[in-house]
């Protein structure tokens, strides 16, 4: 099961990438084999839930396919990526790969996937946003596998030992959840907080925050933000240690390299963590249903102003030197266009992005599931524009804003240093 800093850590799969020029779609891999050969390679990351309901999946497509035998390459996202790249590398690269979004470009720039416009994959009952999440340059690389949206998710039992009440989060601002949390750390007992350390963690709340700011993580000419802008997110992070909000930096970096089901929001000494809105299904296992999900808060104490946004969770798509490119594009139409398949999967990748099949599994959903969907459809009035996709090299920008971020909290830099420093060192991250 990932934690939220191994999804900072680009570079080390990236860097297997750079000898792929060899590897482009007349490459060898996949098996070899024509249309309508036998086997087909299908890798994937993910916890043990999502490996029992996609092997299930894989079980029901053999009446779809008999003929066809679908080689399950599970794996845990820390070593995904890494073992990803070698086999790429060594063309060796599985037909169907499970794609994020902050490899999607590095991938397609390389001639690795192939683009799905080209294919018999229908996409007419996708919603049209969730679609061209997948898109580069015009080209189809990526199928949504899933719809999220970046959340804050809350622990009422934390909130009600220290007597403080929900937030209403239509109205609620970054200084409420300054507030809240500080409350909630003074209210309970040692070693329980308020609210998870941001800054150790990365992840949904910086994005959020500079876009408030008008600013996105990347842009057309790099990042998408100015060190005045990374600054004051900066600042807001020491403030919430600062306060006592958020825990010590040692033990917030502590927490953000816990499996997410070890986390401190997760064992219930954590009023609030910031997530991706399926994960509530993950974190329900560990509260007997308890969590809450919440919209992140804004400057202004408006619920226009939080500039959420869908974001795929994950992707399919297929690789260029798949010998068995319309089988792949067979099973990847099936996955997502299926009602049978999404009776299966349900929304552990996301809300399907499928609007047929997803209301036809609606049925099917566990009440942890259905919070997810809840909010999706209840977010959809308020939605700012998609952020611009993750650069070639925009993992390395990340890993270096985090590690500042983190001299920051420990006091080895001032935040107007360390965002400076950042700017200065992105351009020569960026690929």
């Amino acid at each position: 099961m990932p934690t939220r800093r191994t999804a900072l850590a680009l570079p080390v799969a990236l860097a297997a990438l750079a000898p792929l020029a060899a590897c482009g779609p007349n490459a060898s891999g996949g098996g070899g084999g024509g249309s309508g050969s036998s086997s087909l390679r299908f890798a994937w990351w993910g916890n043990a839930a999502r490996d029992e309901l996609t092997r299930a999946a894989l079980d029901a497509y053999e009446d779809v396919a008999p003929d066809l035998t679908i080689s399950a390459e599970p794996g845990d996202w820390s070593g995904y990526w890494d073992k990803l790249a070698t086999q790429v590398a060594g063309g060796d690269c599985p037909d169907v790969i499970q794609m994020d979004e902050g490899y999607l470009a590095e991938y397609a720039s390389r001639e690795i996937l192939i683009d799905l416009s080209t294919t018999d994959i229908e996409t007419s009952a996708f919603d049209q946003a969730a679609l061209d999440a997948g898109r580069i340059d015009g080209s189809l690389f990526a199928l949504n596998a899933g719809i999220n949206a970046p959340v804050l998710l809350a622990n009422p039992d934390v909130f009600a030992a220290a007597g403080v009440d929900l937030p209403d989060d239509t109205t609620w601002t970054w200084d409420d959840l300054v507030d809240i949390g500080s409350r909630i750390s003074e209210g309970t007992p040692e070693g329980t907080y308020g609210v998870q350390q941001f800054g150790a963690a990365g992840g949904p709340p910086l994005t959020v925050y500079l876009r408030q700011l008008g600013a996105e993580r990347f842009g057309p000419e790099g990042v998408g933000y100015t060190a005045e802008q990374l600054q004051s997110w900066m600042e807001f992070v020491l403030r919430l240690q600062d306060t006592g909000a958020a825990p010590p930096t040692s033990v917030a970096v502590e927490d953000a390299a816990q499996s997410v089901d070890q986390t401190l929001f997760a064992v219930g000494r954590c009023g609030l963590q910031a997530q991706w809105s399926n994960q509530v299904v993950t974190f329900d296992d560990s509260l007997d249903g308890r969590s809450v999900i919440l919209r992140m808060p804004s400057m202004t104490g408006r619920v226009a102003d939080v500039k959420l946004w869908y974001k795929a969770s994950m992707y399919f798509s297929i690789a260029s030197t798949s010998g068995h490119q319309a089988d792949a594009a067979a099973f990847v139409d099936w996955l997502v266009n299926s009602t049978d398949a999404g009776k299966i999967l349900l929304a552990e990748r996301g809300v399907p992005a499928n609007l047929e099949v997803r209301e036809a599994i609606l049925p099917e959903l566990s009440d942890s599931d259905l919070k997810a969907v809840d909010f999706i459809e209840a977010i959809a009035g308020e939605l700012g524009d998609p952020p611009p996709i993750t650069p070639p090299g925009g993992g390395a920008v990340d890993d270096a804003l985090a590690r500042h971020v983190e001299d920051v909290l420990f006091g080895s830099a001032d935040p107007a240093a360390a965002s400076a420093a950042v700017i200065d060192e992105a351009p020569g991250l960026l690929g």
